[in-house]
């Protein structure tokens, strides 16, 4: 099924999640930015390139880990992206579910037919912010009998996790942060690397550029948005943002005007509300 630029799509922006919904651009690659992600096929089978091999599977949902470059190509078809949380309990759940492993990406979701249907469901009924999270809780990750969950992640990390997202558009030092939980410098950078599969640097540009894209979709211009999010100008943000989403910050603003977009109250600093 082939879909039109104006095809409806639906951006929902939590704070530990971030998923998009619709029309996704083809043979544009992209850098797993600083969190894993699951991409399914709304409308039917889809095709990821791993750059570092030049391998291409075809599939109806994947699984992406941190840090991986990759291609889409989406035949046509709608695509949903989910963007999991930065601690790796999301990607935990949903690895024991899927059918294979292709070189560094996860292919064939056990459910996702049921995940397909889902995401169809939020794009066509406009599910607010509220149901949409209840239903890809039941409907798109395993249940805790399906895939227990991880072994606790290290509180120390999670606290970092939490400082920085809590306002990414400040540069703490890792010095700063090491002396937070009390650890070395060294120390800090390895166990947060093994947490989140990506190193700090990479994780505070990811957070920056999910504060900036949330005011890209709410009217700034890309101008406004790079700085309120902590980028030294504008030519930063666009590397930044076309390396880790494939895109440049000018087409996620053309999108709007086809988008229902939902942000989470606790995603930013900023006085947000429901747009759309």
């Amino acid at each position: 099924m082939i879909h039109s630029i104006a095809t409806s799509s639906i951006l929902y922006l939590w704070k530990s999640r971030t998923l998009y919904i619709g029309e996704y651009p083809d043979f544009n690659p992209l850098t797993q930015g600083a969190a894993s992600s699951l991409l399914v096929g709304v409308d039917g089978p889809i095709s990821i390139t791993q750059c570092n091999s030049g391998e291409t599977v075809s599939g109806n949902s994947f699984l992406i880990p941190a840090g991986i470059v990759f291609i889409i190509n989406s035949n046509g078809h709608r695509i949903a992206n989910c963007y999991l949380d930065p601690y790796n309990e999301d990607f935990f759940r949903l690895k024991q579910s899927m059918k294979e492993q292709v070189g560094e990406i996860h292919v064939g979701n056990k459910k996702e037919i049921m995940q397909a249907a889902a995401f169809e469901k939020m794009l066509c009924h406009t599910l607010d912010q509220k149901e949409a999270d209840r239903l890809i809780e039941c409907a798109v990750f395993p249940s805790i009998f399906e895939a227990p969950k991880r072994p606790a992640t290290d509180p120390r990390i999670v606290e970092i996790i939490d400082f920085i997202q809590d306002d990414p558009t400040i540069t703490h030092t890792n010095k700063t942060m090491a002396k937070r939980i009390s650890v070395s410098e060294v120390t800090l950078q390895r166990l947060f690397k093994a947490t989140t599969g990506i190193p700090i640097r990479r994780f505070r540009l990811w957070r920056r550029l999910f504060v900036a894209a949330t005011l890209l979709t709410l009217g700034r211009s890309i101008t406004e948005a790079a700085l309120e999010a902590g980028f030294s100008d504008a030519s930063h943000f666009n590397h930044v943002f076309k390396d880790m989403l494939g895109m440049t910050p000018s087409s996620i603003i053309r999108r709007t005007k086809h988008m229902k977009i939902f942000v989470d109250k606790g995603v930013i600093k900023h006085p947000l509300s429901e747009v759309g």
